[in-house]
């Protein structure tokens, strides 16, 4: 595969990945408020906020894994490489920027697959932002107090 096809195949599967995170999290959001709905603060708040953000860990996780997964049958498809399961630890190596360089691609599919590592940098930072969002509702009086001791 040439560079242009791979910049081409990992410019798409990066902007499929993105959209498919952001749809998640945008998915999640009105559930995560019925969640909130369901649940009193006032009886059980550590109950409350354990569950709410368990729900949005789960939601995430999963979202990233459908990407690895998704990633992995593209790298295989792709390289030479012998089976799913390889292609799987070497697309999560690269997703999440271990890297551990026990398997290297060939040029073939070198370009394409440092997609899958920007997808992962960009995904795991929309994940970050999204739970620092759901703790900053779920937790509201701990970020005002923060706040408000610098306005003293």
């Amino acid at each position: 595969m040439g560079a242009l096809q791979q910049i081409l195949l990992g410019t798409g599967l990066l902007t499929f990945s993105a959209l498919l995170h952001i749809a998640a999290v945008a998915w999640s959001i009105p559930l995560i408020g019925k969640l909130a709905g369901l649940i009193p603060h006032e009886r059980r708040p550590r109950f409350r906020i354990v569950a709410l953000l368990a729900f949005s860990v789960f939601v995430l996780v999963l979202a990233h894994t459908i990407q690895v997964w998704m990633w992995a049958v593209v790298i295989l498809a792709i390289t030479e490489l012998p089976d799913l399961v390889t292609s799987f630890y070497f697309t999560t190596v690269t997703y999440t920027t271990l890297g551990y360089g026990d398997i290297v691609l060939g040029a073939d599919a070198r370009i394409a697959a440092t997609f899958c590592a920007i997808t992962g940098l960009l995904t795991f930072g929309i994940s970050t932002a999204f739970l620092i969002g759901v703790l900053s509702k779920v937790l509201p009086s701990i970020f005002e107090d923060d706040r408000g001791a610098g306005r003293q």
